[in-house]
C-alpha cells in the first residue's frame, strides 16, 4: 500500500449518495473527503478478474478506473463516469473471487445503466428546498445510527437511547425511491453479466447476507425502509435467491488465478490495516504464497522491518518473473529511510512491468527521495503520459525539473498541477511563464497553450 491520498468528493450526485449511507465517525471527521490507497498489484488484479465482466457488459475495460478507498466498511461505489470505488473493508472481508466480483458485477450495472448521470439529471430538476432536506434528513440519519467508535459494528443490540430517523420529507422520500429502484437495477444487471462472463452469482448473494447483518447494526431492524437509497437488504437477497436458483451458471467455479490473485490481495490489504488479525490469520505454519505475504506486511507494520524484507527476499527468489515482490520490498525500504534502496527495489519492479503506471510512480517518488532527479524526471515523465490526471506525479515532475534546472519544463508541469487541484489562478500564472521559456511551436509550448485557452474558456464574461 505505496500511497495515500485525500481527496475531495467532486460530484454532487456522490455526495449526496454518500450523505444518505450512514457513515462511520472517522468519515465525519474527514467532512466530505475520502482517503484513496493507490495499490499497483491490486488494481492490477481487480483489472485482470473484472475484464471479463465489463466486456459481458460491452464496456471497454481500459475506460474504466478503479480507486481502493480506505475504509473498514463493507462497501463499494461509482461516480464520475465509469469509476469504482472499492472499500478496503470490503477486500479484506470477502471471502472468495466471486463475493469481490459480484459486488464489482453491481457496480457495474450502475456504469452500464448510467445511473449517475440520470441521478445528476434528476438532481437538476429538483428544488433547493428538496435537496436541503434530502442533505438534512441524511446526516440527521447517519448521526442517529449507533457504532462503535473505531468504526466497527458493535454488538448487534442498540443502547434503547438512540433517536431512529426522523420522518422523512415527501421530497426526500420521492429521491430516494428514485435511487432505490436504480439499485434494484443494478442487481439485476450484476447477475445479468456474471452469467454472460461466465460466472457465478452466488457471490453477490453472499456478500448480501453480509450487508444484512451490518444493515441490523448501523440502522436497525426498526428503520423506514423508504428513508433509504438502497431497498432494504432483505428484499435484495430474496431477489438474489431467486435468481441464483434460476442461473444457468449458480455452480460455476473461480478460475484457479482468480483464487490466487484474490488471496493475495486479501493478505495485502489485512497485513497493511490490521496487522495483528492478519497475524493470527496466517500462522507461522502457512507456507502458502499468499499466507508469508500478509505475514510479511504484518511484520512490516508491526516494526519488523528486517524481517519483512528478509520475507520479500525469499517470494522474490521463489517468483522472480512477479514484479509486486520487489515492489513491497521497495515500500519497506522507503518507509525505514532507505530510499536509495529503495528506488533500486522499484526499478526491479518496473523492469518486469514496464506497464504499470503506479509502479512507475512509486520508482519516481523513490527517485525524488534519492536525489536522483534526472532519472525522476524520466520516469515520471512516463508516468504523467500513461496517467494524465495524476496530480502527485506532476508535483513530484516539478520539482524534479526544478532541480535539473529546467525552469521552463517545471513551470509546465505546475500548470498541470495546479490546473488538476483547481487553482485557476496559478495555473494561468504557469501556464504563461512556460509560454515565455519554451520554444514556440514544440508539444510543451502547445500544451501551455492548451492549458491557457482551457482556463480562458472558464472564465465568466463580462
Amino acid at each position: 500500500m505505496p500511497a495515500r491520498i485525500v481527496v475531495s468528493v467532486l460530484a454532487v450526485g456522490t455526495l449526496l449518495l454518500s450523505l444518505l449511507v450512514p457513515a462511520g465517525p472517522a468519515a465525519a471527521q474527514r467532512g466530505d473527503s475520502v482517503v484513496l490507497v493507490r495499490d499497483a498489484e491490486i488494481e492490477n488484479a481487480i483489472r485482470v478478474m473484472c475484464t471479463p465482466i465489463w466486456r459481458a457488459a460491452n464496456l471497454d475495460p481500459s475506460a474504466i478506473e478503479v480507486h481502493l478507498v480506505q475504509d473498514r466498511r463493507i462497501n463499494a461505489f461509482v461516480a464520475g463516469g465509469q469509476r469504482i470505488f472499492l472499500n478496503t473493508g470490503l477486500i479484506m472481508r470477502t471471502e472468495t473471487a466471486n463475493q469481490l466480483l459480484g459486488v464489482i458485477a453491481h457496480e457495474t450495472g450502475h456504469i452500464r445503466g448510467a445511473h449517475l448521470v440520470t441521478l445528476q439529471e434528476q438532481l437538476r430538476h429538483a428544488t433547493a428546498q428538496m435537496i436541503l432536506e434530502t442533505i438534512l434528513a441524511g446526516a440527521a440519519a447517519a448521526a442517529s445510527s449507533n457504532r462503535r467508535p473505531d468504526g466497527y459494528a458493535g454488538g448487534g443490540q442498540s443502547s434503547g437511547n438512540v433517536p431512529g430517523p426522523p420522518a422523512a420529507p415527501g421530497a426526500l422520500k420521492m429521491l430516494l425511491s428514485y435511487t432505490r429502484a436504480q439499485e434494484q437495477a443494478a442487481d439485476q444487471a450484476g447477475v445479468t453479466i456474471l452469467e454472460r462472463a461466465g460466472m457465478s452469482p452466488r457471490g453477490m448473494l453472499e456478500v448480501m447476507r453480509m450487508l444484512q447483518q451490518q444493515e441490523r447494526i448501523y440502522v436497525g431492524s426498526g428503520a423506514d425502509p423508504y428513508l433509504r437509497s438502497h431497498p432494504m437488504s432483505g428484499e435484495r437477497i430474496r431477489f438474489l435467491e431467486t435468481a441464483l436458483a434460476r442461473s444457468r451458471t449458480a455452480d460455476a467455479q473461480d478460475p484457479p488465478q482468480f483464487q490466487e490473485l484474490h488471496a493475495r490481495m486479501v493478505a495485502k490489504t489485512l497485513g497493511y490495516f490490521e496487522p495483528q488479525r492478519a497475524m493470527q490469520k496466517y500462522p507461522q505454519g502457512d507456507n502458502s504464497t499468499a499466507g508469508r505475504y500478509g505475514r510479511a506486511m504484518a511484520l512490516f507494520r508491526l516494526g519488523q522491518s528486517q524481517a519483512a524484507v528478509a520475507m520479500a527476499d525469499q517470494l522474490i527468489r521463489e517468483n522472480p518473473r512477479d514484479p509486486y515482490f520487489p515492489e513491497f520490498k521497495g515500500d519497506v525500504l522507503r518507509d525505514t529511510g532507505q530510499v536509495a534502496a529503495a528506488a533500486a527495489a522499484y526499478s526491479q519492479a518496473v523492469a518486469l512491468a514496464p506497464r504499470n503506471a503506479a509502479l512507475r510512480f512509486s520508482l519516481g517518488q523513490a527517485q525524488v527521495n534519492a536525489r536522483q532527479f534526472a532519472a525522476a524526471a524520466k520516469t515520471l515523465q512516463v508516468v504523467v503520459q500513461m496517467e494524465p490526471r495524476n496530480v502527485g506525479a506532476w508535483d513530484l515532475l516539478q520539482r524534479a525539473y526544478d532541480a535539473t534546472g529546467d525552469t521552463a519544463m517545471r513551470d509546465l508541469a505546475a500548470a498541470e498541477y495546479f490546473y488538476l487541484q483547481g487553482n485557476k489562478g496559478q495555473a494561468a500564472y504557469k501556464a504563461e511563464a512556460a509560454s515565455r521559456s519554451l520554444p514556440r511551436g514544440t508539444p510543451a509550448w502547445l500544451r501551455a497553450q492548451d492549458i491557457r485557452a482551457a482556463l480562458e474558456a472558464d472564465r465568466p464574461r463580462r
